[in-house]
């Protein structure tokens, strides 16, 4: 099988310009390994690459997704790479391994594992309320906030919610008392950043670029937005497919505004594979339970036997195996990663669309085999539901 890399590596992040050494496609091929050796042995519905390249596009017209870039790990290596549709649906550029995304809540886990590097080094305590760092005006009247630790941050235990109704305001309110119990929350992981920009005295996405983008080869991503991205990136659509105005962050957040390509997010998910830039127990650490989920994310309290959340990541037990995931949804941007950690075999893809969660169990079911019951946990509707409800 030979690896589809659709377009040059281009190097966006200022800050990256002199810190990485450009790898040749050569050695780039040489890192490919044998398609699908391990899904193999646990899954016959997946497919090999040009079995996909006749799929994913009849999928993508089904759900109206103009575009769709994605990875695939087998063995903790990169082993297919592939760009789909356009950038654009009334335009003509074709979608391709370089073409930037938005990660969405793709961007938490990254951030993650920036905290266990600071952890592991001694500059941030997991279990430390992080008022001691740093005291939180926005919430400062409830002085429930000052049990909220790191672990709770990254596990989605702090008893926020996910945003504050209105996001412009300075006050933020509490669900429950910290450590209760799982509620997911973006509001968890902005407090999270001040106090690592406070104790670490970098703007965030210069620390995330020196501790994570350099080290890892991640040549195009940054939690802001810069020009270079300009001429690659993909535009969002809306449900019907129709374009929408992009949205150029200036403003770092943790939570949701990274941008970067399918085969830099796979560089990332191959370093927790493969405990780069983290010791193995650390990396043990994150991936171990830390809350239970209930059956769905919003709506129902009942706790799923299959689901826990670790430091960063959910946690899934499905019939193929253990792997930890996470998902994003920025609106007109979705996109969606699943790994297992022991077979180091993984899947990422992103797409410019509202209706882009709506082919996850089908992505998973053809590139990593088996049903998965994160799908279900997200609560999307399949392209399928969607395709019906347009007809009526």
């Amino acid at each position: 099988m030979q690896q589809s890399l659709d377009g040059p590596v281009i190097i966006s992040n200022p800050l990256l310009m002199k810190a990485l050494i450009p790898i040749s496609r050569l050695i780039l091929s040489f890192l490919i390994v044998s398609w699908l050796t391990t899904a193999t042995s646990t899954a016959q519905t997946t497919l090999s690459p040009a079995q996909l390249e006749q799929f994913i596009p009849k999928l993508m017209d089904s759900a109206r997704i103009p575009g769709l870039s994605m990875a695939i790990i087998n063995n903790g290596a990169l082993a297919y790479s592939k760009g789909y549709g356009l950038t654009k649906a009334d335009s003509t550029q074709k979608v391709t391994s370089a073409t930037v995304f938005d990660a969405a809540s793709l961007s938490k886990p990254v951030f993650a594992y920036a905290v266990l590097q600071l952890v592991e080094q001694g500059v941030l305590d997991l279990d430390k309320p992080l008022y001691e760092y740093l005291p939180y005006p926005d919430v400062a009247d409830d002085e429930r906030y000052k049990k909220i630790t790191a672990r709770m941050v990254l596990s989605h235990k702090t008893g926020f919610p996910n945003w504050r109704k209105n996001r412009k305001s300075n006050q933020l309110s509490m669900l429950f008392t910290p450590g209760e119990r799982f509620s997911y929350s973006g509001e968890g992981f902005v407090y999270l950043q001040k106090v690592v920009e406070k104790i670490t005295g970098k703007p965030i996405n210069d620390l995330m670029t020196e501790r994570v983008f350099i080290p890892l080869g991640m040549s195009r991503s940054s939690y802001v937005w810069y020009p270079a991205f300009d001429a690659n990136f993909a535009l969002p659509h809306g449900d019907n497919g129709e374009p929408e105005p992009k949205f150029k962050s200036e403003m770092a957040n943790m939570a949701y505004s990274l941008q970067t390509t399918a085969d830099d997010y796979a560089r990332f998910v191959m370093a927790i594979l493969n405990n780069k830039g983290l010791k193995p127990s650390t990396v043990n650490q994150m991936l171990s339970p830390q809350s239970r989920l209930p059956q769905r994310l919003f709506g129902e309290d009942t706790l799923s036997t299959n689901l826990r959340w670790g430091l960063g990541f959910g946690l899934e037990s499905a019939s193929t195996g253990n792997y930890f995931w996470h998902w994003g949804d920025n609106g007109a941007y979705k996109c969606f990663v699943a790994a297992n950690p022991t077979s180091k075999q993984a899947v990422i893809y992103f797409t410019n669309s509202s209706n882009g969660l709506s082919i996850t169990q089908e992505i998973l079911e053809k590139t990593i085999g088996g049903q998965h019951p994160a799908v279900v946990f997200l609560g999307y509707k399949t392209y399928k539901t969607l395709a019906a409800s347009r007809k009526k």
